[in-house]
């Protein structure tokens, strides 16, 4: 091992756990859930930059740009989950990609990362423009297949935003928004970076709560976008149009099947007794938000 290398390992060694290999597994599993809570509290100083994040993402959203999350290998996979999650059962504004592509989501596609043309040829295959939104997810900010989705994004003039745990590296100085949650030493180190990749799904969570809030897909604290798409999906409108009405399963599946299955239009009608024509309409003028629409109903 080259002394570059061994430094690098130390450096990144949790001094509370040198001990660990000695505890009972009560007590290790304890000492790794103290650890994990500091995650929380290296994301919380970061709170104005992700309101910057999800409010420029929100304003790409409304001007008709997407926002695409990338990253390689596990940030990869962060990214393309907290995509799909996002709105599954559609084509949606949100998207995720990893190096690699889908290959990389079940194997190791360290070649594909380390490929800095890549990076913008993949953006390029998807049409990201400058009316697009990048959100750039890595621990290290070292992968060549990042930099060059990022510069790619940077000379097209679109919003760039980084999520990573170094403060200083290459895609750090692309972007315009920087959230550097320090989540310090792993319990353990090398094996992988669990800690960091815990701070980057908070923050994912956060930018795709506030979307899906600010884009009107949610009612209340009840995601009410839900398409008729599988048996499932359907109980689960049912579900949300029973609850969020207070109505009984029979007026949540009649009230749905007279507006197409609609639920938002379905809990607009329950609530206020408009027909379905009435209550689509009324949606539409105040953009698909349940909650400025009752406050405009007769």
């Amino acid at each position: 091992m080259s002394s570059k290398l061994a430094g690098s390992v130390m450096e990144r060694r949790n001094s509370a756990t040198t001990e660990i290999d000695r505890l009972s597994t009560r007590d290790l599993l304890n000492v790794i859930n103290q650890d994990d809570k500091s995650v929380s509290a290296a994301v919380t100083p970061y709170l104005d930059d992700i309101t910057r994040l999800v409010d420029s993402a929100v304003a790409t959203l409304n001007h008709g740009g997407r926002v695409v999350l990338v990253g390689a290998g596990a940030s990869g996979r962060n990214a393309v989950i907290a995509a799909n999650e996002y709105a599954p059962d559609e084509k949606s504004p949100l998207v995720g990609l990893i190096a690699g592509g889908a290959l990389a989501m079940l194997h190791d596609m360290s070649d594909a990362a380390q490929d800095y043309n890549r990076g913008l040829l993949d953006l390029q295959a998807i049409g990201f423009t400058q009316n697009d939104m990048l959100v750039a997810l890595t621990v290290g900010g070292k992968t060549p297949w990042l930099w060059g989705a990022l510069r790619h994004a940077w000379s097209l003039g679109a919003a760039r935003a980084v999520i990573t745990r170094n403060l200083s590296s290459e895609a750090t100085e692309l972007a315009d928004i920087v959230i550097t949650p320090q989540t310090g030493a792993e319990v353990v180190s090398g094996y992988g970076e669990p800690k960091a990749l815990a701070a980057q799904k908070m923050v994912l969570s956060m930018l795709t709560t506030g979307l899906a809030i600010r884009s009107g897909r949610v009612f209340s604290n009840m995601r009410v976008d839900i398409r008729h798409s599988t048996t499932r999906m359907a109980e689960r409108q049912i579900a949300v149009v029973m609850e969020a009405s207070g109505c009984t399963r029979a007026m949540a599946k009649a009230a749905l099947e007279s507006c197409d299955h609609q639920c938002k239009t379905a809990i607009l009608m329950l609530l206020t007794g408009m027909d379905p024509w009435k209550a689509h309409e009324l949606l539409a003028q105040n953009n698909g938000f349940v909650r400025l629409a009752l406050q405009e109903a007769p």
